[in-house]
């Protein structure tokens, strides 16, 4: 079966009629318009998901910061120092290992506040030993 070279310029063809210009441009910014729609909801629906993993996730482990903020809520609408209440807060979300860590570390802290006050003072006594030289050198 052979097809006639005049029947395949016409078969599915309709009468060529230019689209008025004002039209084309009306119907591509349509089309870029939900394009961009389309791509700025994209981007907000990945945020939201992304935000929801991490409220899934602090959910999910808890953790001290949770811990200090529910306890700073608690006890600012007991009426109660909102700061103390957010540090007791974090200190009984933290883990027994944690705890134990917190307090050695307060321990120490203690035990070596007076070398470290020693220490600043000796700085203190060398800088100004080296301000009185500079001074008298200078003169």
């Amino acid at each position: 079966m052979t097809i006639p070279s005049g029947a395949l310029a016409t078969a599915g063809t309709t009468p060529a009629t230019d689209p008025n210009p004002t039209d084309q441009l009306r119907e591509s910014l349509r089309r870029l318009l939900a394009a961009l729609l389309d791509r700025a909801f994209g981007i907000a629906l990945d945020k939201v998901e992304q935000l929801s993993r991490a409220f899934d996730e602090i959910a999910a482990r808890g953790g001290y910061k949770i811990g200090a903020v529910f306890g700073g809520m608690h006890a600012a609408a007991s009426g109660r120092n909102p700061v103390w209440g957010a540090v007791t807060g974090a200190v009984s979300a933290l883990s027994p290992g944690a705890k134990a860590a917190v307090i050695v570390a307060l321990i120490l802290a203690l035990l070596l506040l007076p070398v470290t006050v020693v220490l600043v003072l000796l700085l203190l006594i060398v800088v100004a030993v080296v301000a009185v030289a500079r001074s008298r050198t200078a003169n």
